[in-house]
């Protein structure tokens, strides 16, 4: 499986940075489908998803891409959880501690979802 982080531009500038574990080509169609008409560059791959998401958090810091939502923090790699994985965030508080699946803002201990 590869873990892929890729620029979308607007004339040759990159306005949003994104990371993905599928096909990037599959990625970049469903961006177009749902109204992001970029043009996208693979930037880099990696073997696993901590250097992905590492290496997408540095780019947005740096470049500050007007498109991305998320830039004072990394992003959550999007896949189903292991059971050790929800077992580890279970009393961090960073994560909802109803679902253990979202963020929760500082002070909160559910996601707005729970």
């Amino acid at each position: 499986m590869s873990h892929t982080v890729y620029f979308g531009k607007i004339n040759n500038k990159i306005v949003y940075i994104g990371t993905t574990i599928q096909k990037p080509s599959e990625r970049f169609r469903w961006h177009r489908y749902n109204g992001k008409d970029l043009d996208f560059e693979i930037h880099k791959q990696f073997d696993n998803s901590d250097d992905m998401l590492n290496c997408e958090f540095e780019l947005i810091k740096k470049l500050n891409p007007k498109l991305n939502k998320i830039t004072k923090r990394k992003q959550n790699l999007n896949r189903k959880l292991t059971a050790e994985e929800l077992k580890r965030r279970v009393g961090e508080k960073e994560w909802c501690q109803s679902c253990l699946k979202r963020r929760v803002n500082k002070g909160y201990s559910k996601c707005y979802y729970c």
